[in-house]
């Protein structure tokens, strides 16, 4: 089978499910040699990349809480409450143990 030939018919076949313009009976593929495809965005997914880009924008951080976190540390006046830290790291090993058992 000469190569060329086998290129012929594959651009006569269609893809199950894709839907191309037809002129005459005849599918687009059918027509030029090729294969297009349409892309629709929903209006979901517009607004997603809106939100992607507002997130991006904003600060990781809260600089106000940082900057008085970091002058309590200078100052010595940082107290670190064990209870809360304590609290959360056992919330988060009970968090990451759920999530291995739910795999």
């Amino acid at each position: 089978m000469k190569i060329d030939s086998a290129l012929q018919h594959i651009t006569h076949i269609q893809a199950k499910g894709v839907k191309t313009k037809s002129s005459r009976g005849k599918t687009a593929a059918s027509i030029d040699g090729s294969i297009s495809d349409n892309v629709e965005l929903t209006g979901t997914s517009s607004r997603i990349r809106e939100l992607e880009t507002q997130l991006a924008d904003l600060p990781a951080e809260d600089a106000g809480k940082v900057e008085s976190i970091r002058q309590a540390i200078i100052d010595g006046t940082f107290k670190v409450d064990e209870e809360a830290v304590a609290e959360g790291m056992v919330q988060e090993t009970i968090e990451q143990l759920s999530h291995r058992h739910n795999r």
